[in-house]
């Protein structure tokens, strides 16, 4: 017979769950078909579900109550997902930085990965720190994190603080220092290319800086770009630990 009190938590655990990935950085991609992403999360939440301690008293206020309890539970999830897609974030800021720079940026495409627009070097980055973190089990301690979500926020004691947002508010400062320090080597090149035609144009004002610059700049940049990839797996094992982290500080944040 079935437990209806065993089903609501159930359901709350699945909503958790389903929220974090779809706001995480493995199944928020549009061309991913919605239902491979629900029977994942279903096929999560059983494995989670028997080792989680979840409340199965009778909810406050009736269906509007475990209505409440169904939305704070998304509201979790949604925010773990979003703290765990803000790395991939930061590469492509990174690669839009590099791609201003090279001149690629009127180059703006549509990808059909994301639905949105996007620019060369940003899509690069993005699909090499997508293979990153599969490589170097990012998805692993994404799990792991949600598993732990429930010891340091249980179904239904989630309150948001002013530290998580603070926390958030860092976070965000954090990634965004991040990309301009990832595509600082590109745009220090391309400054020194610039000034370099500056000075040139002043002594030649015959040569046609612009045609010269643009494939020197291209150029250049995409070496630079290409030396940088070797050293992408340090700075990304860095974005995973400060991923795990943050993650904890906002989790206790919401406690």
């Amino acid at each position: 017979m079935l437990n209806y009190e065993q089903a609501a938590a159930f359901l709350l655990v699945f909503t958790r769950v389903s929220a974090f990935l779809a706001a995480g950085p493995l199944f928020w991609l549009p061309n991913i078909p919605r239902l491979a992403k629900v029977g994942f999360a279903f096929v999560l939440t059983v494995l989670l579900f028997p080792v989680l301690d979840i409340p199965l008293a009778d909810f406050s206020g009736g269906p509007g109550g475990y209505g409440l309890a169904i939305a704070q539970e998304a509201c979790v999830g949604l925010v773990l997902g979003f703290i765990c897609s803000l790395v991939f974030h930061s590469l492509t800021i990174a690669g839009q930085l590099m791609d201003v720079q090279m001149g690629f940026f009127m180059s703006y495409i549509f990808d059909p990965t994301t639905g949105a627009q996007a620019t060369i070097a940003s899509r690069f980055l993005f699909f090499l720190g997508m293979v990153l973190f599969l490589t170097l089990d990012g998805h692993h301690v994404m799990l792991a994190g949600l598993a732990r979500s429930y010891d340091i926020v249980p179904a239904l004691g989630a309150a948001l603080k002013g530290s998580a947002a603070m926390s958030g508010i860092r976070l965000f400062a954090q990634i965004i220092a991040l990309a301009v320090q990832i595509a600082a080597p590109v745009i220090a090149v391309v400054l020194i290319i610039d000034i370099c035609l500056g000075i040139l144009g002043r002594t030649s004002p015959e040569m046609n800086i612009f045609m010269l610059g643009f494939p020197v700049k291209v150029g250049l940049g995409i070496f630079i770009l290409s030396m940088l990839v070797p050293l992408m797996g340090v700075v990304f094992r860095a974005l995973v630990n400060m991923l795990e982290r943050n993650l904890l500080i906002i989790l206790k944040g919401l406690a």
